[in-house]
């Protein structure tokens, strides 16, 4: 006689990521799914949990990720399993892998690199389709749901001159984001603040974005500006929902620069007051006051025209390099200098490619010039060309009341912004953003309630990307479960040693089945590639 569960987790303290109260009960699995809910299940299992001083709740999804090239090419990204993240939504920042065309695969494959990481296999996908269907016959121990991302899209149509589209290229693009949008895309990742996104004017990003809307789907944003222009980038964003009729989530809501810091208060007020008017429209966070990116970010936009080839060019030449330097002390008009923001000492070296370069991790750009024995503009025009671009770094832009603010909205989410590069030294929130999330929110500082917090993690992400057979413990909902103590959870990554795991987490549930189990990785491939609900068009 066969079982009536698969697994019978007793005796859990289950937060079912609603929001409602904590409560004591029996979670009863069959297959992948969550069948039964209650206090003292009856019925046989073929595998009993005893949880009996755990906290259970849906496993988290982290709505912000850079693990595109990682989960493809390896099936698991362990930091954030280790983290309790069962679900990961790539293709954010207007950064991805398709749709790809030959002509231009090997400037959007290094332009990324400092983002995704390298990757010596081709990408053979003309369309979002092709690469959704590889990741879907691709063997998996976590659930992916993908966007479009801006970048390559309008890369494959026009290649990364900065210019304006032509009504054919207009079209173009418009039909490969309803291709997209027809193959599984969660909605369209923009990266405004990266090449070809800030070339790209709010008419252009209107006519994809209503494709987007009629399907029902959403346009995140890396925006144009987060200090200075943080409030005119938010205007455009939310101008850009109720022109498309789309909804719009805002991608790490942060202010930089300590000139512009507690302009958290009036960021948050300016989306509220668009939800009151009943505009769809959400944000992320990360619960660190560094940011980081890739060291091409620090350059003014002219010298990033035409890809990383005229890149390189430009900083090879003696006039192109003063002309950047002068830039770089007096600013450019609608341009974010982060330089400006932060100076030479806020900015670290995170990650190089060469081992020549190696000791200059961990370093900040003043130390770099130093050791390289040159003037910290030069020392950057260095590195990025004996590095090709593929550097990361580590910026300090924001401020801890700021980022409380942002995490106590209604409508915020997480979002690690990880990036998985193998080598250097990343920003510990690869590692550790989830549970520092639940350490610092809830058991240390109390600002939020246990239910508040797995809240964010999980239906509101859910919801976000209409993903609805997951972010909720309930019958019918997909056994995505994280087990864990929570007196105990933290992050334990630091900017020094950031390749740390948590501690505090037990098991980690995947469609039913332990793919993480104390502290140990199993060889279990229960994860798929999510399809959001769709409206009918």
């Amino acid at each position: 006689m066969s079982s009536r569960y698969t697994v019978l987790i007793r005796n859990a303290r289950i937060v079912d990521g609603t929001g409602a109260p904590a409560f004591s009960g029996d979670i009863g699995i069959a297959g992948s799914h969550i069948v039964a809910l209650g206090r003292q299940l009856e019925g046989d299992a073929e595998q009993v949990i005893n949880a009996s001083g755990l906290t259970v709740a849906p496993g988290f999804i982290d709505a912000h990720t850079h693990d595109d090239l990682v989960v493809l090419r390896q099936s698991v990204v362990p930091p954030k399993l280790y983290q309790g993240v069962t679900s990961l939504v790539i293709g954010n920042c207007g950064f991805g892998m398709a749709p790809v065309v030959q002509e231009h695969e090997a400037a959007v494959k290094t332009y990324s690199s400092a983002i995704l990481g390298e990757d010596s296999l081709p990408w053979n996908w003309p369309t979002v389709g092709a690469y959704l269907e590889t990741m879907r016959s691709t063997a998996l121990k976590q659930h992916v749901c993908s966007l479009l991302p801006h970048g390559p899209l309008r890369v494959a149509v026009m290649g990364y001159g900065q210019r304006q589209a032509t009504e054919r290229e207009i079209q173009a693009q418009e039909a490969l984001v309803e291709e997209a949008m027809q193959a599984g895309s969660a909605g369209l990742s923009l990266g405004l603040m990266y090449v070809p996104g800030m070339y790209t004017p709010a008419s252009e990003l209107t006519r994809l974005a209503r494709v987007v809307g009629r399907y029902g789907g959403v346009v995140t944003s890396h925006m144009r500006g987060e200090g200075d222009h943080l409030f005119a980038s938010i205007a455009e964003m939310l101008e850009l929902g109720e022109k498309a009729d789309v909804a719009i989530h805002i991608s790490h809501l942060k202010v930089c620069g300590r000139h512009n810091w507690g302009g958290m208060e009036r960021a948050l007020e300016m989306i509220t007051a668009a939800r009151a008017r009943g505009l769809d429209v959400s944000i992320d966070m990360y619960p660190y006051t560094n940011g980081s990116t890739t060291i091409l970010q620090l350059l003014p936009p002219w010298v990033l025209d035409g890809g990383i080839e005229r890149t390189l060019e430009r900083l090879r030449d003696p006039s192109s390099r003063r002309r950047v330097s002068l830039d770089l002390q007096t600013g450019v008009e609608g341009w974010e200098n982060q330089i400006g923001y932060i100076g030479w000492e806020g900015v670290r070296i995170a990650s190089v490619q060469s081992e020549g370069y190696k000791g200059l991790e961990e370093k900040n750009m003043l130390e770099v010039a130093d050791l390289l024995q040159l003037a910290p503009d030069e020392a950057l025009f260095e590195l990025i060309l004996h590095e090709r671009g593929k550097v990361t770094v580590l910026l300090q832009l924001m401020s801890r009341a700021d980022i409380d603010r942002a995490a106590l909205a209604p409508f915020a989410m997480l979002g690690s912004d990880g990036i998985p590069l193998p080598g250097g030294r990343p920003h510990p929130r690869l590692y550790g953003t989830f549970p520092r999330f639940l350490a610092r929110y809830v058991r240390e500082r109390k600002l939020l309630s246990l239910e508040e917090a797995i809240h964010k993690l999980t239906l509101l992400p859910a919801r976000r990307f209409r993903l609805s057979e997951h972010g909720e413990i309930a019958p019918g909902k997909v056994a995505d479960l994280v087990l864990f103590d929570e007196e105990a959870i933290s992050d334990t990554a630091t900017y020094n040693e950031p390749r740390r795991y948590p501690v505090g987490i037990e098991a980690v549930l995947v469609a039913g089945r332990p793919v993480l189990w104390q502290g140990q990785e199993h060889a279990i491939y229960a994860g798929r590639l999510l399809t959001p609900e769709r409206m009918k068009i």
